[in-house]
């Protein structure tokens, strides 16, 4: 009788550290942040992402897009296209996006171009409203190549 209610008790006890895990596992997954059109909604200060070249590009190299809180509704926005070689026509096209009900829209946009280069570069610092999510898209072409990135969301 007594090796009956050991074994009840160290199965109680296998059951209740099984949930216990399981249920500590549910809540991590639940602190993961919020992923919208492949940005993540953070609080970070900051968020800058990086892109290679095309599979088969030739004249692109890599592109860069960049946010960064600079003060109370004050934000940094920029990016840049490096090429692999001098080129024609190198351009970023900077577009600044905020959530709104459940998607991002339209903020602000501008284009920075330059010629027989290998690099072009822009950044704004924009006053925003407060209360929301802000991400970075730029667009970056070298010649007729052509690739884009997205910053993660930081809130404002």
């Amino acid at each position: 009788m007594k090796k009956s209610k050991i074994l009840s008790l160290i199965m109680t006890m296998i059951m209740v550290c099984t949930l216990f895990i399981s249920t500590q596992g549910v809540a991590k997954a639940s602190d993961a942040p919020e992923c919208v059109d492949g940005s993540y909604l953070t609080n970070n200060d900051s968020s800058e992402v990086t892109v290679g070249s095309m599979s088969r590009g030739v004249y692109l190299k890599s592109g860069s897009s960049t946010i960064t809180k600079v003060g109370p509704g004050k934000i940094g926005a920029g990016g840049n296209t490096v090429g692999q070689k001098s080129v024609s026509k190198i351009t970023v096209d900077v577009k600044v996006e905020r959530y709104v009900n459940g998607k991002w829209g339209y903020y602000t946009s501008w284009i920075e171009t330059n010629y027989n280069s290998v690099y072009v570069s822009t950044s704004k610092t924009l006053s925003v409203p407060t209360g929301y999510y802000y991400r970075v898209c730029c667009v970056h072409y070298a010649n007729s190549d052509v690739s884009d990135s997205y910053t993660d969301g930081i809130y404002i």
